[in-house]
């Protein structure tokens, strides 16, 4: 059901059979929203949120001050509540001293239920968040007020719920009385088709067509997003143009929804997906690239997603560099490169340069070197120092990223950044490799001085693993001569870690000469004790069966 049939739901109330009903689904999905909108000009209503409740009698005095006295101060109701108080005031000898005594004493719930007897229409008391109670409270104590104020006179309740969420030892309460207490159960699965925007500040035209294409249902989600775009146009100068405060939006609704929903991430199953495909999803699924699907067609650089990014992320954000930005995007202009003219080409070199200079990531790297070296070879301008600053850069990121922990992106391939140019794509392909080598020498110098401890296990397993990757295979031959010694066998002082580390160690050297591996073997046990010739002779044996 959407949630747009609550309004009608609730605007029948009165001549519903039911005297309490529950709107059930998950956070976000407009409940709450439709049912404040479909009462707003309802004078008879308590709303009451459990989230911060302490204590369940407070939903008598909700209910007794919003409903019974509110508006009633001056009318029957609140001649009767005085009344009371006169009455119980005889019993003392002064007045004043017999109502403060009285009020103190009189329960707000007996008030109530004593009250609402005069009640000629419908009041209707909503319980909203009932799956965020404090765990103090009893949900069967809530469930036995519901049933209370349902045999009141005029009055029915709304509770709201993701049923979901209920804790599990209060969910066994509730499967075991909501079918006595609850009517009706209405399960919200849709978000509005209908919303009133501008009650959400949200612009109407903008959110709708972002919602024919990005199939967002938490309302939540979106007003998150508006606020956080409120947020960044405050970086905004005045005189920056609609154009790139549209963008600007777009950019901001893209880093939320994304951020929150995950609407693009795409489960991979290691077991049925071969290792390109793999690595395929698995660049798709990174945030830039999620983010990225939002984003198709607009002039703002992939830099300033970035930037707008880590103020999402991290509240850093600096104005003189969204001002540069909007510089940028005013210089590109509307015109697409391959239609403009030389001149206007020679004016856009330098940008690319810069960002390039500028680039925070591999994706904006490539981007920007390859652009100039492909707009440059047109006006065929000598481009070699901006290819020899792009290999430097190019240099310390891949170092960096390895360094960081990231080897995988070493495996990806110059297509996936869609790179056009044969000059960056060589560069690439040689630092790529060298950085290969280089993470290679890494694993290997540290394994030759030592096996023991947690990062040489690391590194004997990224080892293992990437021999049978054909990215690395011809890069490690080379280097095993440096293992074949003997701390690279399970012998002498011996413990879990190094036992793993040995085996991997091993695995490698079995695997690029096993004829040479097994007589190196036979050579180690010359010297060794009963038990490390034995731990020798085990993983051998684990090793040859693979």
């Amino acid at each position: 059901m959407k949630a747009d049939n609550i309004k009608n739901i609730i605007s029948d109330i009165d001549h519903l059979p039911y005297r309490a009903i529950l709107f059930d689904g998950t956070w976000g999905i407009g409940k709450s929203y439709a049912v404040n909108e479909a009462l707003e000009a309802n004078p008879n209503v308590c709303k009451i949120s459990m989230f911060g409740l302490k204590d369940t009698r407070q939903i008598y005095h909700e209910a007794l001050f919003q409903l019974a006295l509110k508006n009633n101060i001056g009318g029957k109701i609140g001649e009767i509540a005085n009344n009371i108080l006169d009455g119980a005031s005889k019993i003392w000898d002064k007045v004043g001293q017999a109502k403060e005594a009285v009020q103190s004493i009189v329960n707000e719930r007996e008030m109530f239920l004593l009250l609402s007897k005069e009640f000629t229409s419908v009041h209707i008391i909503v319980i909203d968040d009932l799956e965020r109670m404090s765990d103090d409270i009893n949900l069967e104590d809530i469930f036995g007020i519901i049933e209370e104020l349902k045999q009141c006179n005029y009055v029915k309740v709304i509770v709201i719920a993701n049923t979901d969420e209920i804790q599990s030892d209060k969910k066994v309460v509730f499967e075991k009385y909501n079918e006595k207490v609850i009517e009706r159960i209405y399960h919200i699965t849709e978000r509005a088709e209908k919303v009133t925007w501008s009650k959400m500040n949200i612009h109407a035209d903008f959110v709708e067509k972002f919602l024919e294409i990005h199939k967002v249902k938490n309302l939540r989600t979106l007003e998150k997003a508006q606020r956080f775009f409120e947020d960044v146009k405050l970086f905004c100068n005045s005189d920056m143009s609609e154009q790139f405060k549209e963008e600007l939006r777009l950019i901001c609704f893209a880093v939320v929804v994304e951020s929150i929903e995950n609407l693009y991430y795409k489960e991979i199953d290691s077991d049925n997906t071969d290792s390109v495909e793999k690595m395929t999803n698995t660049i798709g699924n990174m945030l830039q690239h999620r983010i990225g699907r939002y984003l198709y067609g607009i002039k703002c650089s992939t830099n300033l997603v970035e930037m707008i990014l880590k103020y999402y992320e991290e509240g850093v954000l600096n104005e003189e560099q969204l001002e540069a930005e909007y510089k940028l995007f005013l210089n590109s202009g509307d015109k697409p490169n391959y239609y403009k003219s030389d001149e206007e080409i020679r004016s856009v070199l330098p940008i690319l340069r810069e960002k390039m200079l500028e680039a925070k990531s591999l994706a904006e790297l490539n981007e920007f070197a390859d652009a100039y070296v492909v707009w440059s070879d047109v006006l065929e301008e000598n481009n070699e120092s901006v290819l020899s600053e792009y290999r430097n850069i190019l240099e310390e990121m891949l170092e960096k990223t390895v360094l960081d922990g990231k080897e995988e992106m070493l495996s990806y391939s110059y297509d996936l950044f869609h790179m056009s140019s044969e000059k960056t794509k060589r560069i690439y392909q040689e630092e790529n490799k060298e950085t290969m080598k280089f993470l290679i020498e890494t694993y290997v110098g540290y394994l030759k001085k030592t096996t023991h401890g947690k990062k040489a296990y690391e590194y004997s397993y990224k080892l293992r693993n990437n021999f049978d990757s054909s990215y690395y295979h011809d890069i490690i031959i080379p280097e095993i001569d440096n293992l074949y010694n003997k701390i690279s066998f399970p012998v002498d002082n011996v413990d879990e870690d190094r036992y793993h580390t040995c085996y991997n160690i091993m695995y490698v050297l079995y695997h690029s000469d096993a004829e040479k591996f097994l007589q190196y073997c036979e050579k180690i046990k010359e010297d060794c004790d009963n038990m490390s010739r034995h731990r020798i002779d085990v993983l051998i044996e684990e090793i040859v069966k693979k």
